[in-house]
Parts: C-alpha cells; sequence; structure tokens
C-alpha cells in the first residue's frame, strides 16, 4: 500500500516536472525577439487599407481628354474665323475622337473588351458624319461643310437604332454601351457647335457650351454607372438586360391583342 502511493507520488512529481519543463521553454520562446508581435498577429489577417486618395480608375485618364478635346475645339473655332475649311474639318474631328474617349474611359475598368470599346467610341464619333455625304450628295470637302444644317440622322432616334442593332448583333462586347456613349457624345458636342436635329428632323436644338459640358459629363458618369450595375456578364447571349424591353412589348402587345379578341381563352 505504500509503496503504491510512493509511485503515484512519484509520479505526480514527475507530471508536474514535465510541466514545469514546458512552461520554461514557451517562456524562454516569448523572450525571442520578434516572437510574441508573430503570435500576436498570426491569428488576423492584415486589414485592407483605404486608398482614399487616389484617383479612381480612368478618371484621371478621362479628365485628360477632355482637356485635349477642348483644345481640339478652340483651334477648330480658330480655323472656322479664318475660313481654313480643311484645318477645320482635321481639328473638328480630333474634337469628337478626344471627347468620345474623355466619356467612354470611365466605364473601362468595368467591362471586359476595353480596346473595344474606346475603338468602337472613338469610331463612331467620327463615322456619324458620313451622313454629310449622302445629304451633300458630294464627296468633296466644302460642299459638305457649307451645309445650312446637320442631317436628320444626327438624332437621338439614330443613337438608339445603331446601339439596339449592336447589342443583338455583338452580345456581350459591350459594342451597345460604346456606340450610345460614341454617337452621344458626337450629338452633344454639336449642340454646341452650330446645333442639331436632336428630335425632330426640322427643329434643329443649338444650346451654349456650359450646359452642353454638363452634359458630357453625365453622359461619362452614366456610361460609368452603366457598365458597374448593368452589365451582365453572366448571360451568354445578352450583355444588356434593358435590350429584351423592345421584344417584351411586341410579345406583350400581341398577347393583349389576341386576349381581346378571345376573351373566353382568357
Amino acid at each position: 500500500m505504500q509503496k503504491a502511493i510512493r509511485d503515484g507520488r512519484r509520479g505526480t512529481r514527475a507530471a508536474q516536472q514535465l510541466i514545469d519543463d514546458r512552461k520554461r521553454e514557451y517562456t524562454l520562446n516569448m523572450m525571442k525577439p520578434g516572437t510574441h508581435l508573430r503570435l500576436l498577429s498570426a491569428p488576423k489577417s492584415a486589414p485592407a487599407r483605404r486608398n482614399t486618395g487616389a484617383i479612381p480608375a480612368g478618371i484621371a485618364a478621362s479628365v485628360g481628354f477632355g482637356l485635349l478635346a477642348i483644345g481640339f475645339d478652340q483651334l477648330c473655332e480658330s480655323f472656322k474665323r479664318r475660313k481654313m475649311k480643311r484645318y477645320e474639318a482635321l481639328s473638328d474631328g480630333a474634337a469628337h475622337i478626344a471627347t468620345a474617349l474623355a466619356v467612354s474611359i470611365p466605364a473601362m475598368p468595368f467591362v471586359e473588351h476595353k480596346a473595344r470599346l474606346a475603338a468602337l467610341a472613338a469610331l463612331s464619333a467620327v463615322t456619324i458624319d458620313l451622313d454629310h455625304l449622302v445629304a451633300a450628295r458630294s464627296v468633296r470637302l466644302i460642299p459638305c461643310m457649307t451645309m445650312p444644317e446637320r442631317p436628320a440622322s444626327h438624332s437621338l432616334l439614330t443613337v438608339s437604332i445603331v446601339s439596339y442593332a449592336a447589342e443583338r448583333l455583338w452580345p456581350g462586347t459591350q459594342s451597345g454601351l460604346a456606340l450610345t456613349l460614341g454617337l452621344g457624345s458626337h450629338l452633344l458636342r454639336d449642340l454646341a457647335t452650330g446645333g442639331a436635329p436632336l428630335f425632330f428632323p426640322r427643329r434643329v436644338i443649338e444650346m451654349p457650351r456650359p450646359p452642353v459640358a454638363t452634359m458630357m459629363l453625365s453622359l461619362g458618369i452614366f456610361g460609368r454607372w452603366y457598365a458597374r450595375r448593368l452589365l451582365d456578364p453572366s448571360r451568354p447571349r445578352r450583355s444588356n438586360p434593358a435590350v429584351l424591353a423592345p421584344e417584351a412589348l411586341v410579345v406583350g402587345s400581341r398577347a393583349i391583342r389576341a386576349i381581346r379578341r378571345h376573351p373566353s381563352a382568357a
């Protein structure tokens, strides 16, 4: 009996000695430089740094192209006063391209095909003026630039048709958004440089530059918001959920007519 008690006491002292050894080892490790800092910081992940002072992606480049567009616009006005038609046409086209890039670049961080967006916006901003050739019935520069007013195709209806067609032909590529921004920026600039038949073919609307600049800024903000919130890359055949709206109207109207013709079927 006494032997068992002695063996138990020896076992208890051995266990206590083992615990004391572990404590001393832990204490020595904690005393090493940097060990306690690593132990404290290991379970927690480093908090994300908020870059509050940085300019959002695309905004700086957009401002740069906006300033470039203003410079080309001033050159265009100078050439116009001096009746230098060729240089006026070149500076006018450059101003349209710079303006289109200024309003489309803010949307680029949120689209998949960035180069396509910029290229289509810039290209559409100048190719819309090809309707001058049809209206003037001439490929010469002077007849195209001396028309009394811009053609009727410089309208919101043209922008809507072209953008919808692009969305149907090239779904998932943000082509509709690119054409909307490019053609929209062209029409807005035309409002400040002689006016355009924005809503009706025979009613030319002209506005001063400050309100047009505000609308241009709003167009850029709309493009960025649209690309960030409404484009849906998960849809395999549509990048724009609203592209189905005209089809929905047609189908809905047909359904209503069918119900009216056959009320018993409803």
